[in-house]
């Protein structure tokens, strides 16, 4: 069940209450101000048949209306029901048909007590299928007077104004629902556009799918801005995913080459003196130390949602700049330069320095002309490294940024932060 479809279930079943109660409601009220008017004719013809009975002089009041009968002092006219019980309980008139006794109104004609004398009763009853509203008065002198009136025009007023009621109903429902079925379709327009986009975006993982923020109410501008925020990090996340792949493949890919080599060059070791074997195997272990302590950040990296990063320690960075130039050397066959001046003793994480200084070196090596000097400086705790080769185009300078201060991987690349001088 679509959500247009739950709305407009939900707004016509509203509505349809509404209709339903309003109905009931006009209907009973209607037939309550309709049944109070006949009684109130009722208790005015009886008291003009009362009036009729304690004046002697009755025909002025018969002379009104041709359509009355009278029957010695009692009034009796076609647009009602006039019933006299004697006080023994004993219909002696009734015009123009009589009207069934009940027990109370039977006890009440027949009762001799005063304090009955103003008890006056009104019920409904049903006289040969049709329904008659009777009022039941004592008598002055004992009996019982009754008037009867026939409901049918109330009842046929009632049924009436049901059907217009379900006539008027029905349409306003039919519009209720064509109405409700619109406004859904308006209100579930946002959220099916961010449906749309969500599987456009689960089907052909483009993350630059935003969804305008602006049109809709407020939870809507809301939910599509909160979506547009998971999209942004989604591609955040991918692009730092790729830069990690492959900024990891080129860390890893100079203590690969340096294992490679010095594997190659042990594998000729029969032109080679000890001492040169010595340090082929330290290197060996340098690089190999090295390349695990990058597997295990870059598995860090993978499966964690911080970097630990290394312990700082107090070291000197000229030592340091010193074993990388050696190395370096060794490896290549160029020269390595190295000068310092100054305190360069600080407390550093040694191995991201000496990581950081070597991928300097590194580049130095590979983008500077053969036969060309590198110049490695430490000077006051600050290291730079030199070299004659094309140097960085401007536009990347940005980008080498961007890079380096990213959090994920700022323990691995420390070579390329600019401010690390």
């Amino acid at each position: 069940m679509t959500l247009q479809f739950r709305l407009t279930i939900a707004l016509v079943a509203v509505i349809t209450t509404v209709v339903t109660v309003a109905g009931i409601f006009a209907v009973t009220s209607a037939e309550r101000e309709l049944v109070d008017g006949v009684d109130d004719f009722l208790i005015d013809r009886a008291k003009s048949i009362e009036d009729l009975q304690s004046n002697a002089e009755a025909k002025s009041f018969a002379q009104r209306d041709e359509r009355r009968s009278v029957l010695s002092e009692f009034l009796a006219e076609p647009d009602a029901i006039t019933q006299i019980v004697d006080p023994k309980g004993q219909i002696i008139f009734a015009f123009p048909i009589s009207l069934p006794l009940e027990d109370a109104e039977i006890k009440i004609a027949t009762q001799k007590d005063e304090n009955l004398s103003e008890v006056t009763r009104i019920r409904k009853s049903t006289v040969g299928g049709v329904d008659y509203r009777i009022l039941s008065k004592p008598l002055p002198r004992g009996g019982l007077l009754q008037i009867g009136r026939d409901l049918s025009e109330v009842n046929d007023a009632i049924s009436g104004m049901i059907r217009a009621f379900l006539l008027l109903g029905l349409i306003g429902i039919a519009i209720a629902i064509l109405s409700a079925w619109v406004l859904a379709s308006q209100l579930a327009k946002p959220i099916k556009r961010l449906s749309k986009t969500a599987e456009h975006v689960a089907r052909t993982q483009e993350l630059t799918a935003f969804i305008d923020s602006k049109d809709g109410d407020k939870e809507v501008r809301r939910l599509a801005e909160s979506f547009n925020v998971m999209l942004r990090a989604l591609a955040t996340s991918r692009d730092q995913q790729k830069r990690l792949v492959t900024d990891a493949s080129h860390e890893l890919r100079t203590p690969l080459t340096s294992v490679r080599t010095n594997i190659e060059l042990l594998a000729k070791a029969k032109s080679i003196d000890e001492k040169d074997k010595e340090l082929i195997i330290r290197d060996l272990k340098t690089e190999i130390n090295e390349l695990s302590l990058l597997v295990d950040e870059i598995v860090n990296l993978a499966t964690s949602t911080g970097f630990k990063s290394e312990n700082f320690v107090t070291d000197d960075l000229s030592v340091i700049a010193q074993e990388v130039a050696e190395k370096f050397s060794r490896r290549s066959g160029r020269t390595i330069n190295i000068t310092s001046s100054g305190d360069s003793i600080r407390d550093i994480q040694s191995a991201a320095i000496e990581r950081a200084i070597s991928n300097l070196v590194d580049n130095a090596i590979k983008f500077s002309p053969e036969g060309t000097d590198i110049v490695i400086t430490v000077k006051n705790g600050t290291v730079c490294v030199r070299d004659f080769g094309i140097g960085v185009r401007e536009d990347d300078g940005d980008q080498l940024l961007r890079d380096s201060l990213d959090p994920l991987i700022q323990g691995i690349f420390l070579a390329q932060v600019s401010g690390f001088q």
